[in-house]
């Protein structure tokens, strides 16, 4: 008996929860994808207006809370093979041409809004019921971001999948109406750069991956300190390139965020180490720029005007004598640098 009364009250929750659930419909409709073909893009970032779509309605009899809420969310990080893109890098936000944006009273729309796979974030939130059974459309541009982790990554096409969640809000509590996902992928964008195509390299050598000064005194101060690496950089590119660098940020910090360095005391110089061509006579158009004060802006370390079967460099990475920056400076400071092989 009393297992009997337990299956009656789980099967009449399931049955409310589903007739709940069923008085309002929310479809997504996917459009197409930021696309990025050059340095540039890839650099700067691109978007893509209504690339997804959301459309609303409340069946006939059913009344519309008077405050709402839509959220959003993606399942993963973007993806393509074993690569990834963090969600984090991409970002939402209203597309106000067309659709039914101008109908509703809204106290929250989404300007860049960052996208999370770890939580949902609000869109948009209105003081406007929705009028039974006809349907609205809200439309949405998505942006990827630019920068190191488009520059890292080869050509394909990365994707992810939406959520999108519609709360009544009237009561001061987020009630949950209806949840629906995306079909599978349509937050995506495509990489299709000359750069990344043939077969080519930018690899660290010989424990250049890590340059580590050690500063134990004022006299260390006083004298400066350089770190030479013969080898430390190969280069293989199918046709004429530059090799640029630049450092993460334009500061590098303690542990603790608490004082901070600026890149430009460090002085980068790279001089060719070994040249394989077509000619051998062809490295005497190899062109080595420096020393270069580091930047977090792009700076031209090396270039050479056609193919070659590969290249590399010395790099001598040095802190000139008597910087007024080291005087107060304690503790751990680190920053990254970047090498970038990018076509003549």
């Amino acid at each position: 008996m009393n297992l009997k009364f337990k299956t009656y009250l789980v099967f009449s929750f399931l049955m409310l929860s589903n007739f709940v659930f069923a008085q309002y419909d929310l479809n997504i409709y996917q459009g197409g994808q930021p696309f990025f073909n050059s340095y540039n893009d890839l650099k700067t970032g691109k978007t893509e207006q209504k690339q997804i779509s959301v459309q609303l309605r409340s069946f006939y009899g059913t009344t519309f809370p008077k405050r709402w809420k839509l959220t959003v969310r993606l399942l993963d990080d973007f993806s393509a093979g074993n690569y990834k893109v963090p969600a984090e890098m991409a970002t939402l936000s209203t597309n106000k041409h067309g659709g039914n944006f101008n109908e509703l009273a809204l106290s929250v729309v989404g300007r860049d809004l960052p996208l999370s796979k770890f939580q949902e974030n609000v869109i948009i939130e209105s003081t406007t019921p929705l009028t039974q059974d006809k349907v609205y459309t809200l439309s949405f541009d998505l942006t990827m971001r630019g920068g190191e982790h488009l520059l890292t990554i080869p050509n394909d096409t990365y994707r992810s999948t939406y959520e999108f969640s519609l709360y009544d809000t009237s009561s001061g509590r987020d009630e949950l109406l209806t949840r629906k996902t995306s079909p599978l992928g349509a937050a995506r964008f495509q990489i299709e750069y000359v750069g990344n195509q043939g077969d080519q390299l930018a690899e660290l050598r010989n424990g250049a991956n890590e340059f580590i000064f050690n500063f134990d005194s004022g006299s260390d101060i006083a004298k400066g300190k350089t770190i030479s690496i013969k080898n430390a950089l190969y280069v293989r590119s199918y046709q004429g390139h530059q090799v640029l660098v630049k450092t993460a940020d334009n500061n590098m910090y303690n542990l603790t965020m608490s004082n901070s360095l600026p890149v430009s005391i460090l002085k980068l110089k790279a001089t060719l180490n070994n040249f394989e061509g077509a000619n051998a006579s062809d490295s005497r158009d190899v062109q080595v720029f420096g020393p270069i004060s580091l930047s977090s802006q792009e700076q031209v370390l090396a270039s050479f005007p056609r193919w070659s079967r590969s290249m590399s460099y010395n790099l001598e990475l040095s802190i000139p004598p008597n910087q007024k920056e080291l005087q107060q400076a304690s503790g751990k400071y680190e920053t990254f640098l970047y090498f970038v092989i990018v076509p003549n």
